[in-house]
């Protein structure tokens, strides 16, 4: 079970295409970000209010009326009873603030550092892992039965305090999702569909959010601790609860957006999805080890161009198997209908070219008989696109003229018959185009007839796929053309009395001369025109089709600073 199996089109799937990443990749270039990212610190403070509830307060607003005290510089245990900062603080009714700044804690080695994000076997939502680089608590129990009290704490190198939550990532407008209840202008900020939609930065951003995640858990924290109570009543039961109100992210984690190499596909919708490893009897594995849960992959369904967005439904394939581990983080599938549409838009000028509407005339002047004829090009072909097997695509176009002169054409007769198929087909690293014209002719004078394939040229033309680390698609061509064209005859004695031959001579020579302009190979450009969308978030690999002509790349994540 492979990426080879990929099968986007059909009627359980849909999507224009896939972005596929292993939990592994997402992780290490989580981290990688992470350790360089220069979010800001966040800090938020609260004071008491008439009936002694916690309210925030702007914290340079808090230490201008606690007259200029600033309680994050008070020390751990101070005695409010004669530091006159923490008087201050008091008069300001202060409770409690903390001091925050997303990042990876300090202190542990690489190795060490939890996962930033967990897939599991619900394809709806991800375990995440909040981390901070610093994060300060600080609050003043004004007492009642005990004395006040003063706490000012921070998470220690080496000691993580972390926050794990299940994140929701289902972008739905139609459910009663978190998301589906946010305001457009906060949907759009989490469904991001610009040029960084699938960095790991935006990714941050949408785990980050406080309206995808549940409240939560602590750990790294003694549970019996006042700074345990603190987080638990301040940071998530007051600030948490404010944040998923609006949607905003939890410590200020944004994204910047940059400019980015234009894709051939428009992204105009996305939703996630988690998929399992599936074991060899296609269902997930049970109690998965370590590697085989690093190739769990987060999936982003992408709709491209205006087309509706199906619902996530589970892949019956693993998009990476440990093969590929070492070398990828992911893959991009495109459905086969999706990049056949793209040679759709390439190349009907090029097709109704070669689309000929025929007209012949046979008519007496005086005694003699004339011949006139014509070939019209741009005439609008057929087109088909089969929903299995090798070929995606597949052109057709004919016609016929024919007329006589003399009774039942005994004077003269001309029949001018063209027609003109192309199929485009996709198979390994290659996308096949043959394409066929024929001209079929029959002339009579008199009793006399000869017939035959004026013109009759295959062109197969053999396009040997790439792609560059850019997404730019690459090819190179081999072409095959046949010739099987003949100037039909008639033997010399009859041809002394009818002059058939020279009339067909003519034609034949007029209509070689006519068509081999318009039949040529189809121009490299048109499929190098293809951009992979994601250019400014991976580096690509290779190109090739699925066995059912999905076109897939293997991805790297580029360096995410």
């Amino acid at each position: 079970m492979s990426v080879s199996q990929s099968n986007l089109s059909s009627a359980k799937y849909g999507y224009d295409f896939v972005v596929a990443t292993t939990q592994s990749s997402v992780n290490a270039t989580l981290k990688e970000f992470m350790s360089a990212m220069t979010e800001p610190v966040v800090v938020a403070c609260y004071v008491a209010d008439v009936n002694g509830n916690p309210v925030p307060i702007d914290y340079a607003t808090l230490v201008q009326q606690a007259n200029g005290s600033d309680p994050f510089t008070v020390p751990n245990g101070a005695d409010p009873n004669i530091n006159q900062d923490l008087k201050n603080l008091f008069a300001a009714r202060f409770m409690t603030g903390f001091k925050a700044q997303i990042g990876l804690p300090p202190g542990i080695p690489p190795t060490s550092i939890p996962d930033v994000v967990t897939l599991t076997g619900d394809t709806s939502s991800v375990t995440y892992n909040l981390m901070c680089s610093e994060f300060t608590v600080v609050e003043y129990k004004a007492g009642g039965f005990a004395p006040p009290s003063w706490m000012n704490l921070s998470q220690q190198p080496g000691s993580p305090w972390l926050f794990t939550s299940k994140v929701d990532l289902r972008l739905l407008t139609t459910d009663q999702s978190d998301y589906s209840k946010l305001p457009p202008a906060v949907q759009a900020q989490i469904k991001n569909l610009g040029g960084n939609a699938f960095s790991v930065q935006q990714l941050l951003f949408d785990l980050d959010n406080a309206a995808l995640e549940t409240t939560p858990t602590i750990s790294g924290v003694d549970p019996s601790s006042n700074l345990y109570a603190c987080l638990q009543k301040y940071f998530l039961d007051t600030y948490y609860t404010a944040l998923q109100q609006n949607g905003q992210p939890v410590l200020g984690c944004n994204v910047s957006q940059s400019t980015v190499p234009p894709a051939t596909l428009t992204l105009t919708d996305l939703n996630f999805e988690t998929s399992p490893y599936l074991g060899t009897n296609g269902q997930p594995v049970v109690n998965p080890t370590p590697d085989q849960q690093g190739l769990y992959t987060l999936n982003y369904l992408c709709a491209a161009n205006g087309n509706t967005l199906p619902a996530p439904s589970q892949f019956g394939w693993n998009w990476m198997e440990p093969a590929d581990e070492a070398n990828f983080d992911g893959v991009i599938a495109i459905n086969r209908n999706t990049f056949a549409n793209f040679f759709a838009s390439q190349l009907p000028d090029y097709v109704s070219s070669n689309c000929y509407l025929s007209n012949v005339r046979v008519y007496m002047d005086g005694l003699d008989v004339d011949y006139s004829w014509s070939l019209t090009p741009y005439q609008t072909p057929t087109v088909s696109q089969p929903a299995s097997g090798a070929v995606v695509l597949s052109y057709s176009y004919s016609s016929t003229a024919s007329d006589k002169a003399g009774l039942n054409g005994d004077m003269g007769q001309m029949t001018l018959s063209p027609s003109f198929t192309l199929t485009v087909s996709f198979t390994g690293n290659t996308i096949v185009i043959v394409q066929h014209l024929v001209i079929y002719l029959r002339v009579q004078v008199m009793q006399t007839s000869a017939d035959g394939n004026v013109v009759d040229k295959t062109i197969t033309d053999t396009y040997t796929l790439a792609v560059d680390d850019n997404g730019n698609l690459t090819a190179s061509l081999s072409s095959v053309p046949v010739d099987n064209s003949q100037t039909p005859s008639t033997n010399g004695f009859l041809n002394f009395f009818t002059g058939l031959n020279a009339i067909i001579s003519d034609i034949a020579t007029w209509t070689r001369n006519f068509t081999q302009t318009n039949f040529t190979d189809i121009p490299v450009s048109d499929l190098q025109s293809f951009v992979f969308p994601g250019g400014k978030t991976f580096a690509f690999k290779d190109a090739a089709f699925s066995d059912n002509q999905d076109l897939t790349t293997h991805i790297t994540y580029v360096d995410p600073s």
